[in-house]
């Protein structure tokens, strides 16, 4: 509607019928000593090709051998045409992330989102695992 009052201090108001909670993409202030902080880390190790580096940010158990493992994490994104870029993080839960992400192979471009959960061990965050939302 337009304003018809003095206490209406802009040309027009609106009003609110509802309010539905939605994910929200966080901002670095918003992470800053969060979880995301860990997943944003991750990523970024990944697009530069350091598995070590991506791996020392998942639970210990989970890096010793099969897809977290330094290795296994450099072997895949350290050889891809276009190394992976985050592009957001949104929080879906206390400890789960949605990461959007982009990156390609020789044979594709995957432009996807993954759901990471995240632990807390002795103060430290931890990733636990990552639920690929888009296939890729």
């Amino acid at each position: 509607m337009g304003a018809s009052t003095g206490h209406h201090h802009a040309p027009l108001v609106a009003w609110v019928t509802s309010v539905v909670p939605i994910t929200r993409k966080l901002d670095y202030t918003d992470e800053y000593g969060s979880p995301a902080t860990t997943v944003r880390a991750f990523y970024v190790a990944l697009g530069d090709g350091q598995g070590d580096a991506a791996s020392s940010m998942v639970a210990p158990e989970k890096r010793v051998k099969g897809p977290f493992a330094a290795a296994n994490l450099s072997q895949f994104y350290g050889n891809l045409k276009e190394p992976i870029r985050l592009s957001g993080i949104e929080q879906a839960g206390p400890n789960s992330f949605i990461a959007h992400y982009k990156y390609a192979t020789a044979k594709s471009v995957c432009e996807g989102q993954g759901l990471v959960t995240t632990v807390t061990r002795n103060g430290r965050n931890y990733i636990e695992s990552i639920k690929a939302l888009k296939g890729c």
